[in-house]
């Protein structure tokens, strides 16, 4: 992204990740010199303190002197010197743009500062946000001549996605490592390759073009010459590379994952090769964006957007989506409902059967064997409801049914819950003890007799299923979920979990408390869970449904 004419205060980075972070950077630079010193060059631009900062904590304790005595002067100068040049230049101008942006109005910011397209940094960003816009209007990316790609290799899939393991670990790196996994299993042959630029252009200078993950091909499109920072620039560059690779991997079908993004790749990929594209839509990402803020609603970018994704939805060879109420709103998108294709959030089969160490979770955080725990994994954001749950707990406390809470994750609503529970006096009930490993984050979801996710009643949480029921309903946990119909669907209908209005704790703590009391009713409940799961949302199953779809579009 184009740096900010007025950078915020440089955050404090760890000495463990700093180190880390050096190690990586010289062993990337050794590879890959040019194109790191062009990224290292755009990162001191955006925020000098902070490199010079990560460099010093990098070092032996004894020579960081040295470099504070050098670094930090030029650093502090050449950040002072930006900050008033451009605050005295263009302050106004340049907030009044950043606000249109952050609201969707993409034209307004740019047009805001094409009177100030002297000064290169402000050039920058009115490119960036040209950029940005570009890429969700018709047609961003511009045709190509055909190009000749031999004989298909059956069974073979390359999967065009975001970001992926081992440097991002969330839902969406997890979800695309367990599909192509499973269907290396039965027999396919998966490829992945990511998005232009990814993850150097996220500070791992010492990513590698390509890497085995338990036996899965990982394809990365390192940068090369000229950095693109705007995603029109990243997904030209990125549909010619994908274009190279299908030429020497000559899969049968092309598989992307949202966004409109990797969806506007393939299709010009298919439009260069005749190669099948299946568009799998985990999300509505418009939807999510314009969630946070209502003003952004109805604006150019939530329009735009969702405008690009229905076109890349209605190109593709077929639509794969995650439950019948984004199906529905596929349909509604202009989708025929025969062309789309369900593949559940899942779990590994051995999930069904494994045994993870809760008691040691519970010890670990002071919870006793007997104490009962409601709480969730998860990404603590906004829309998944959790200060909800811990109204319910101040409830439930002063009812005198009380119940710890655990909740595990880590998110921009964290430090509001944290404060939440200051104020309703529940340090001594509700542990959040942030982020964890995956291993952790299952021993955790063992640890937890009642899972919640109270999701808020907004439309992206009316739509899209979430994974981390799906896991505890695997583990055998009772669960309670906001009436939604992503999450009504979920548990369907025998008995696998209950249903509350969302935002409403005196419901929650009713459900909670009539679980809380019924150790046979959680148990049977979990029961209930784990059949769902085993009938209807196992990799494997899912991994046979990708297969009879590919067969009947390469065909």
């Amino acid at each position: 992204m184009v740096p900010d004419a007025s950078p915020p205060e440089s955050p404090k980075v760890s000495a463990k990740s700093a180190r880390a972070g050096l190690r990586g950077l010289l062993k990337g630079f050794a590879q890959h010199p040019i194109i790191v010193s062009r990224v290292v060059a755009a990162k001191v631009k955006t925020d000098p303190m902070r490199v010079a900062h990560a460099a010093a904590d990098a070092l032996p304790p004894r020579m960081r002197p040295v470099v504070g005595r050098v670094a930090w002067p030029v650093a502090r100068r050449a950040k002072l010197v930006v900050r008033k040049l451009g605050m005295r230049m263009v302050k106004g101008p340049w907030n009044e743009a950043k606000e249109h942006f952050d609201a969707g109005r993409m034209t307004e910011a740019a047009e805001v500062l094409k009177a100030h397209g002297k000064y290169p940094f402000i050039k920058r960003r009115a490119a960036y946000y040209a950029g940005e816009l570009a890429a969700i209007q018709p047609n961003p990316i511009p045709p190509k001549s055909k190009v000749i790609v031999g004989e298909r290799v059956p069974g073979r899939i390359l999967h065009c996605v975001t970001n992926a393991l081992p440097y991002t670990q969330a839902g969406y790196t997890v979800r695309t490592h367990r599909i192509v996994t499973a269907q290396k299993a039965l027999g396919l042959d998966p490829h992945v390759v990511t998005s232009w630029g990814w993850p150097m252009m996220q500070g791992h200078a010492d990513a590698t073009p390509y890497e085995e993950l338990e036996g899965i091909p990982y394809h990365r499109l390192l940068p090369s010459g000229e950095v693109p920072f705007e995603s029109r620039g990243r997904m030209i560059r990125g549909a010619g590379e994908v274009t190279e690779l299908v030429r020497t991997l000559r899969p049968q079908v092309l598989h992307a994952a949202t966004d409109h993004r990797n969806g506007s790749v393939a299709l010009a990929v298919r439009e260069r090769t005749g190669t099948p594209v299946v568009y799998e839509v985990r999300g509505f990402l418009e939807e999510t964006w314009a969630s946070r803020d209502p003003k952004r609603i109805g604006s150019q970018r939530h329009v735009l957007q969702r405008d690009r994704e229905a076109f890349i939805m209605r190109s593709a060879d077929a639509v794969v989506t995650l439950a019948e109420t984004m199906a529905a709103e596929i349909v509604e998108r202009g989708v025929p409902r025969e062309k789309i294709y369900l593949a559940p959030n899942a779990v590994d089969d051995s999930l069904l059967t494994a045994s993870y160490d809760g008691a040691a979770f519970r010890s670990a955080y002071g919870i006793g064997a007997e104490e009962i725990v409601m709480g969730s994994v998860s990404s603590i954001v906004a829309y998944e409801g959790f200060a909800t749950m811990i109204s319910a707990a101040a409830l439930l406390r002063d009812q005198g049914a009380p119940v710890r809470v655990l909740l595990v994750g880590d998110g921009a609503e964290r430090p509001a819950l944290l404060e939440q529970v200051e104020e309703l006096g529940l340090g001594d009930v509700a542990i959040l003890p942030g982020r964890v490993g995956p291993e952790e984050a299952l021993q955790a979801q063992s640890a937890i007799d009642i899972f919640v996710c109270p999701r808020e009643d907004l439309r992206v949480c009316r739509l899209v299923t979430p994974l981390k029921p799906v896991e505890a309903m695997a583990l055998g946990k009772a669960v309670v979920l906001s009436d939604l119909p992503a999450l009504a669907e979920l548990v369907g209908s025998d008995g696998a979990g209950l249903l509350v209005p969302p935002g409403d704790p005196e419901a929650l703590a009713k459900a909670v408390a009539g679980l809380r009391d019924d150790p046979e009713r959680r148990a049977l409940m979990g029961e209930a869970g784990r059949a769902e799961v085993a009938a209807k949302r196992t990799w494997s199953r899912v991994a046979e449904m990708y297969r009879g779809l590919y067969q009947s579009i390469a065909d």
